[in-house]
């Protein structure tokens, strides 16, 4: 009998026993520890498959932008060597075109051309008027040394032909005087600067330019023709050409 009670004793403690542990065991558990969920080799692989995927979608997002941004840039060179050469072939153009298309005078306006001896190309300025008028285009004219400061307007006139519009400009001796102390070619710079002067300003086809109620006669020619718009080299090789016939009739 005592060994039963003994036997029974027994399991209780050992009953006891164990349900302390098993309370120890679950108050440690609840405690905070930290439980590492359980990863497989296959979870694992397909983890990494998709970092990697989403690595090189990146990449190639990446690659893609710079291509696009290098093709700008280059884009963008390519325009503004475009845009370089387009104004380098306007400043060419612009160069190659005669002073007398740089700028169409506007009302008020008037344009005077002179020249030097050290070129035939005659330069334009374009000055400001209150009224259009002879008498400022010779004024204008003497500021360059076309004409004397001592030339005086003595008529002017416009006619209607069937040639179309003529000027007559009576000037006063002191021009032919002033012409006597220039060399040929001076000479023919300064009337192309007067003609082309009149016949611009007034949208004439020609004028007579006559001093002091005659011809006009230099030391090189007499200009019984009415002029038309020439340049002074122009001027010169008819100069040249009479000269030429004159030798051809006295030999």
């Amino acid at each position: 009998m005592k060994k039963i009670r003994k036997v029974v004793v027994s399991v209780i403690v050992t009953a006891m026993l164990l349900a302390a542990c098993g309370s120890s065991v679950g108050r440690r558990v609840d405690s905070g520890e930290i439980v590492v969920p359980e990863i497989s080799s296959e979870d694992l692989l397909v983890s990494s498959l998709e970092f990697l995927l989403q690595d090189e979608e990146d990449t190639a997002e990446k690659i893609e932008e710079t291509e696009e941004n290098a093709e700008d840039d280059t884009d963008a060179s390519e325009e503004s060597n475009t845009n370089t050469e387009s104004e380098e072939d306007r400043k060419d153009n612009a160069a190659e075109k005669p002073a007398a298309q740089e700028r169409v005078p506007k009302e008020k306006e008037a344009v005077i051309y002179y020249g030097n001896a050290g070129s035939y190309d005659l330069k334009q300025e374009i000055i400001q008027v209150e009224e259009e008028s002879a008498e400022e285009l010779l004024a204008a004219l003497a500021r360059h040394n076309i004409v004397s400061l001592d030339t005086k307007l003595l008529s002017f006139e416009e006619e209607e032909s069937d040639e179309g519009k003529v000027l007559y400009l009576e000037l006063s001796k002191a021009l032919d005087e002033y012409l006597k102390t220039m060399s040929k070619e001076a000479e023919c710079i300064i009337l192309a600067s007067v003609v082309n002067t009149f016949l611009e300003n007034y949208d004439a086809d020609s004028v007579y330019l006559v001093v002091n109620g005659k011809t006009l006669a230099t030391k090189n020619a007499e200009y019984e023709a009415a002029f038309v718009k020439c340049t002074p080299e122009e001027l010169l090789e008819r100069l040249k050409a009479s000269d030429s016939e004159d030798i051809q009739e006295e030999g």
